[in-house]
């Protein structure tokens, strides 16, 4: 993989798929995960668009942070800037899934200017809201207990406990693999910033100028916190993916990229955005 150094020395990751001259997608995979959950949308998109598709920091191939006690959601917003100037990109559409949907919602906060299009998958723009439901906190809470284990025993042992649960031994090896691409490091970073994050709610309909898609499973835990984003933008497209869960590019692959492609049509050709779907 092509690489991008940091300052004080952190190298990124990153793949770029497709023709450079053509408009650019930047993807931003979830926590634990790394660029090849995007297969399905790299496939769907490269044609006709300059795909990019980073390792994020502690993530991936992509080194973690120096200090994990130190990272703020600051950083990662900072390195998917980077990588835009160090490819020449002035103008993007941003995708983020779940952390890297977290990730996209603060570049799009810090720097609108720079974004044609924002989309929001199974994400969350504050980590704690009067709305969100006990789906969201049980999640969180099993979570919180998830990086209790990682500071006690590491992130490879998190990813033999969670391939133990699964029956499939195919989807049991890519878990641990999973966990295994992942430091210690990395995880713990990661996860303190999910918690710590700013709460962007109070300023999404100001500084979110470009063209929104929200996508959730009505079934994700997050799903109620996906909806307090879309209370803040009644301008955006809210797809709802009746009956799935969390991590729709990966769970949803066709459905989410026919969603995708039809946003990014709609971008291109100035077409009304704002809608309610239920898929």
């Amino acid at each position: 993989m092509p690489e991008l150094e940091r300052p004080g020395g952190l190298v990124l990751a990153y793949e770029t798929t497709g023709d450079p001259s053509m408009p650019a997608v930047i993807l931003l995979h979830g926590f634990t995960s790394d660029a090849r959950m995007w297969q399905a949308q790299v496939r769907a998109l490269a044609e006709d668009y300059f795909v990019i598709t980073p390792d994020l920091r502690g993530h991936g191939q992509s080194d973690p942070p120096a200090d994990a006690a130190s990272a703020v959601m600051d950083d990662f917003a900072q390195d998917v800037l980077a990588l835009f100037d160090a490819l020449e990109v002035e103008l993007g559409v941003l995708v983020g899934c779940s952390f890297g949907g977290m990730i996209a919602a603060q570049f799009a906060v810090n720097w609108p200017e720079r974004l044609a299009g924002l989309v929001l998958s199974d994400a969350s723009a504050a980590y704690d809201h009067p709305s969100y439901d006990d789906a969201y906190r049980h999640r969180e809470a099993r979570m919180l207990e998830s990086e209790q284990l990682v500071e006690r025993f590491g992130a490879g042992e998190l990813g033999k406990r969670a391939a133990a649960r699964v029956s499939d031994p195919f989807l049991a090896s890519a878990l641990r693999d999973r966990y295994a691409r992942m430091s210690t490091e990395g995880y713990l970073a990661a996860s303190r910033v999910r918690r710590e994050r700013p709460d962007l709610l109070p300023v999404l309909a100001e500084r979110l100028t470009m063209p929104v898609l929200i996508c959730t499973g009505s079934e994700d835990p997050v799903h109620s916190a996906s909806l307090a984003m879309a209370t803040e933008l009644s301008g955006a497209r809210v797809v709802t993916f009746r009956d799935k869960g969390h991590g729709l590019p990966a769970v949803a692959p066709e459905a989410f990229s026919e969603t995708l492609l039809a946003f990014l049509a709609d971008i291109e050709s100035g077409s009304p955005i704002a809608a309610r779907i239920t898929i």
